[in-house]
C-alpha cells in the first residue's frame, strides 16, 4: 500500500512539473512590434504619427519594459534562456526615410533600440522615400538591420530562382554595405508559401511575419509574429493591451500555410501544446474581421477548429484568437494569417 501512495506521490509531482515547466514556457516571451512609416500625412494602413510613436516609448520606459534588440531576443528564446517579465521588442519594415527622420531622433532620447528590415533594392536605386546606406550607418548604435528582400514583392508562388536570389542577393548588400550578416527575413506583405518557408528553414534564417501575437521558445522560428502598430491599432488602449500578451500555447496549426482557394472560409484545427481547462476552453474566443465571431468545435481539451461564417476576401486576412491567462491583465494571443486567391 505504502508503494501505491509513493508512486502516486510521484506520479503528482510529475504532471505538477510538466504543468509549471508549460506554464514558465508560456510567461518566458517577449512581444514584437511592427512600424512603418512615422508620418502625420502617410497613408493611414502602416503609419503612426510620430507624437504617438513617442507616447508608446515613454510609457514603455515609465512601466518599467525591457526594449531588448531583437538579436537578443531571438538568441535567448532559441537558446531557452530568460527574459524579462515585461520583455518588447521594436521592429520596422522598408526603410522608409520617416525612421531616420522621426523616428530616430525619439530613439536616441529614450535610448531605445529597433531592428529594421530593408529592401535593398530601393535604397541602391536612392529612392526619396527610402533611407540611405549612410543613414543607415549614422544609426547603428541603436538600430540594427536585417534582410526583407531586394525587390520586396509578393514572395508567394515564385520559383526558387527567384527566391533564392530575393534572399541571398539581399543578404550580400546588407554585409558589403553595413558588416551584417545576421540571418533574419522578414516576408514582404508578411506573404510566403511552402516554397519560400522551406527555403528561410534550409538557408538557416529567422523568419519574421505580420501576424499578431507574442513570442516564446515554442514559437514557430521560421514565421515569427508582430503586432503591427498603424491606425486604430496603434492607438495607446490597443498598444497596451497588446503589449501585455502571453504566446498562446500552440503546438501546431493545420494547415501550417496561408494560402487558400478564393471565395472560401477555411477550417483551421489548432492543436495546443497543452491541455486546456474547462475554463480556459469557455473563454477561449476568436474574431475575423468584417465578420460575426466565427465557429469553434472543440475536439478534446487540446484541439479546437475555427471556421469563419462567411467566405474571406481577396488577399489578406486573419483568425486572430485570444484567451484570458492567470496573470492579472494579460492575454495569450494567437493569430493565423490567410492569403486568398482571386475567385
Amino acid at each position: 500500500m505504502k508503494r501505491v501512495l509513493t508512486l502516486i506521490r510521484l506520479l503528482c509531482f510529475c504532471l505538477t512539473l510538466l504543468w509549471s515547466n508549460s506554464s514558465l514556457a508560456e510567461l518566458n516571451h517577449c512581444v514584437l512590434l511592427l512600424y512603418h512609416q512615422f508620418s502625420d500625412t502617410g497613408p493611414k494602413s502602416t503609419s503612426i504619427s510620430p507624437s504617438l510613436f513617442e507616447e508608446h516609448l515613454k510609457y514603455l520606459q515609465t512601466n518599467d519594459f525591457q526594449v531588448l534588440p531583437l538579436k537578443n531576443v531571438v538568441e535567448r528564446l532559441k537558446m531557452q534562456l530568460s527574459l524579462p517579465d515585461k520583455c518588447v521588442s521594436l521592429t520596422a519594415d522598408d526603410g522608409y526615410l520617416s525612421i531616420y527622420e522621426s523616428a530616430y531622433p525619439l530613439l536616441v532620447k529614450y535610448k531605445t533600440p529597433m531592428s529594421v528590415f530593408v529592401s535593398t533594392e530601393a535604397i541602391d536605386k536612392q529612392y526619396p522615400s527610402i533611407m540611405s546606406w549612410e543613414q543607415l550607418r549614422e544609426m547603428s548604435e541603436l538600430v540594427d538591420v536585417y534582410n526583407h528582400s531586394v525587390t520586396h514583392q509578393h514572395l508567394n508562388d515564385k520559383t526558387k530562382e527567384v527566391l533564392l536570389n530575393e534572399i541571398t542577393s539581399a543578404q550580400l548588400r546588407l554585409k558589403n554595405e553595413l558588416f551584417q550578416d545576421i540571418k533574419f527575413f522578414a516576408y514582404p506583405y508578411g506573404e510566403f508559401d511552402e516554397k519560400a518557408y522551406h527555403l528561410i528553414e534550409e538557408l538557416g534564417y529567422t523568419g519574421f511575419g505580420q501576424h499578431s501575437g507574442a513570442v516564446g521558445a515554442k514559437s514557430d522560428f521560421l514565421n515569427l509574429p508582430r503586432f503591427p502598430m498603424a491606425s486604430s491599432y496603434a492607438e495607446m488602449d490597443s498598444f497596451v493591451m497588446k503589449i501585455n500578451t502571453l504566446p498562446m500555447p500552440v503546438k501546431n496549426e493545420e494547415p501550417k500555410f496561408m494560402a487558400i482557394s478564393g471565395n472560401s472560409n477555411p477550417v483551421l484545427r489548432i492543436n495546443f501544446s497543452r491541455s486546456l481547462t474547462s475554463n480556459e476552453r469557455y473563454q477561449f474566443a476568436c474574431y475575423v474581421s468584417g465578420q460575426e465571431m466565427p465557429d469553434l468545435t472543440w475536439l478534446n481539451s487540446e484541439s479546437v477548429t475555427v471556421q469563419a461564417k462567411e467566405p474571406l476576401p481577396q488577399g489578406r486576412s486573419r483568425y486572430n484568437c485570444t484567451m484570458p491567462s492567470k496573470e492579472k491583465g494579460q492575454y495569450y494571443w494567437y493569430s493565423k494569417a490567410w492569403l486568398s486567391a482571386a475567385n
